[in-house]
């Protein structure tokens, strides 16, 4: 379920989950009841979508097509055109969406001092989840950590030093930062943090492990994501899964859209249940936007791996009425298991 307009010829697609993440922080600090809550809605709607036309803007004037997805954690931009750009103009594209957000939320800090806003009130409110949301998220956006901002800016100048290598000098910058940052929040008891450098350092995991396989691949991978997505297939169909994690991994980088990451965590999702990775398998099946559903075959054989059979068997019902060896053995494996 999901939200499609198109702003100055731009493609804008936002998700269901974006809201339900917008209600969920303002229900952290909801002392000005319903009035506040749409403040608060429109404030993070605006300030995430400037964000990202920042870098939607800039992309174009460089002759790229971008395209907006407001989820979850934030928004994406995406590119049409699948060739990497030069790392001076990624770095600039990279920069563009912070810097939207500083020069508003530094405004809203100086018209609120000049018009001296009475407090409490809802206009203070207004104006301070706009300093908020606009500065606090384009500072936080700098953070030399992957995927932010701060963490491509720092990879585009690796690759302006080390082209081969670039993104995954940057992994190792983001992973020294988030450990850092992780034993400050946990010292300061500021749990919600805590929780956003988990993800974050789960997706710079994600990066590092397809820029160690990029590596080992060799300097250079054109192959197009049509064929890739074969590759993943039949490495799929004959059950070797180094092949499947080599393939799904590239197509994660890949990946112009939704639909396309979803499938490509899908088949990471397979190769590493093949490959006896069950927890990474799982991490890979719940990356998924929630736009499309995994799959119960693979699903529920990743629950059974992780140990939990009652979860499985609804799944692994549903798998066995497609037919297939595979959702009859791991259902009946967690028939025995539950009933041990």
């Amino acid at each position: 379920m999901s939200i499609e307009f198109s702003l100055f010829r731009i493609p804008v697609r936002i998700h269901l989950w974006f809201w339900l993440m917008a209600l969920w922080l303002w229900t952290l600090n909801s002392e000005e009841g319903w009035a506040g809550l749409v403040i608060w809605v429109a404030v993070v709607f605006q300030g995430i979508l400037r964000h990202e036309l920042g870098h939607a803007l800039v992309g174009r004037a460089f002759g790229r097509e971008p395209r907006i997805e407001l989820i979850a954690l934030g928004g994406l931009t995406w590119w049409e055109q699948r060739e990497p750009m030069s790392p001076g103009r990624s770095l600039v594209v990279s920069a563009a969406g912070p810097a939207v957000g500083i020069f508003i939320g530094s405004l809203s800090l100086v018209l609120m001092d000049v018009l001296r806003v009475p407090d409490p009130s809802l206009a203070r409110y207004a104006f301070h989840s706009l300093i908020f949301i606009n500065l606090g998220w384009g500072l936080l956006n700098l953070l030399p950590v992957l995927p932010l901002d701060g963490g491509n800016i720092v990879a585009s100048l690796m690759e302006l030093v080390a082209p081969s290598r670039g993104r995954l000098l940057a992994c190792y910058v983001s992973f020294a930062v988030i450990g850092v940052l992780f034993a400050v929040t946990v010292t300061l008891k500021q749990y919600p943090a805590t929780i956003l450098l988990f993800l974050l350092a789960f997706s710079t995991y994600q990066a590092f492990r397809a820029e160690r396989q990029h590596a080992a691949s060799g300097p250079s991978d054109d192959t197009p994501p049509q064929s890739l997505v074969q590759q993943a297939f039949e490495a799929l169909e004959r059950g070797d899964g180094q092949a499947l994690i080599r393939a799904a991994s590239t197509l994660v980088t890949k990946a112009d859209a939704t639909s396309e990451l979803d499938e490509a965590f899908h088949l990471l999702a397979w190769g590493r249940l093949i490959n006896g990775e069950p927890t990474e398998a799982y991490q890979a099946l719940t990356s998924m936007s929630g736009d499309r559903a995994p799959d119960p075959a693979p699903e529920g054989a990743v629950l059974v791996e992780l140990g939990r059979p009652a979860d499985a068997i609804p799944l692994l019902e549903a798998a066995r009425e497609r037919g297939g060896a595979f959702a009859e053995g791991y259902y009946q494996r967690a028939l025995r298991e539950k009933n041990a």
